[in-house]
């Protein structure tokens, strides 16, 4: 699907989310539990977007072994849910570099052996060592600081500045449509530094984010799923006029990992963005 497309389906109703996870990776219920949740609650568009396949060991991402099987139940629930509620198959795709994100020929129907979806979003979960090393720095902030003493040489900056590296990198070679949790670095940075959001350097980097998107033509999400637990939407809710005045398309998206979360907290995300779109 194009971002016009997807933006076009979504404005039919409120009742969409457009990112999800199951049994495929670390969500913690099936598809077609989560399906069957999504439709009593009267949802019109559901997308479930497992986090991709990747060259590296990791508990949270599904296996190239099992793609062809969730392709398959993706298409199941299709039939089975249409014409009242339109699901579709997606990815939450990892960027770890030139040879592997979005743009890599498996996410694309017409790559050799590649995974047909209708739309892809792109993440950055893993961010590189001074070494080099790749590391997965979301998780809990306890893990994190770990982490961070560990591996970064204690140096928050660079991982956070890392990490919007890789970020400009994959809106540079784009290959997908709906740019995930832009800013979600920031939710273990502050238990390093709860000031570093603050900061005019920080700031800068969120203009470059908004300059990259605008170029790249993708869609900002706004991700919910972290206002009860961390108290606050990624991106931050302070930098949504910025993604507005550039006339960014926006969509808010649950994340869901449980069958009792798939609408958690975006009726008030729709909410503020309708007061500050006025």
């Amino acid at each position: 699907m194009t971002v016009k497309e997807i933006i076009d389906l979504t404005k039919l109703s409120e009742l969409y989310n457009l990112h999800s996870h199951t049994q495929f990776c670390d969500g913690r219920a099936s598809m077609d539990r989560m399906a069957q949740a999504a439709s009593d609650a009267g949802f019109k568009v559901w997308g479930f977007s497992p986090h991709s396949p990747i060259p590296l060991p990791s508990p949270c991402n599904m296996t190239l072994q099992d793609c062809p099987e969730y392709i398959a139940e993706a298409s199941r629930l299709k039939e089975a849910y249409a014409p009242t509620m339109t699901i579709l198959t997606a990815m939450e795709i990892d960027y770890l570099s030139s040879e592997w994100g979005p743009h890599i020929d498996l996410f694309h129907a017409e790559g050799h052996n590649a995974i047909s979806l209708d739309y892809r979003l792109g993440s950055i979960h893993f961010i590189p060592t001074q070494s080099g090393e790749m590391i997965d720095c979301d998780g809990s902030a306890t893990k994190f600081i770990e982490k961070l003493k560990r591996s970064y040489r204690n140096d928050i900056r660079y991982v956070v500045e890392r990490y919007f590296d890789q970020l400009f990198a994959m809106l540079e070679r784009g290959g997908f449509e709906i740019l995930s949790h832009p800013d979600k670095i920031i939710a273990n940075a502050m238990a390093a530094d709860p000031k570093i959001e603050n900061e005019s350097w920080y700031e800068a980097l969120i203009d470059d984010v908004v300059s990259h998107a605008k170029t790249a033509g993708v869609i900002i999400e706004i991700n919910t799923k972290s206002l009860e637990d961390r108290g606050r939407f990624f991106p931050a809710e302070r930098w949504w006029n910025k993604f507005i005045s550039a006339r960014l398309p926006i969509l808010v998206n649950s994340d869901a990992h449980h069958p009792n979360l798939i609408n958690a907290n975006r009726p008030e995300a729709l909410k503020i963005l309708k007061k500050l779109s006025l």
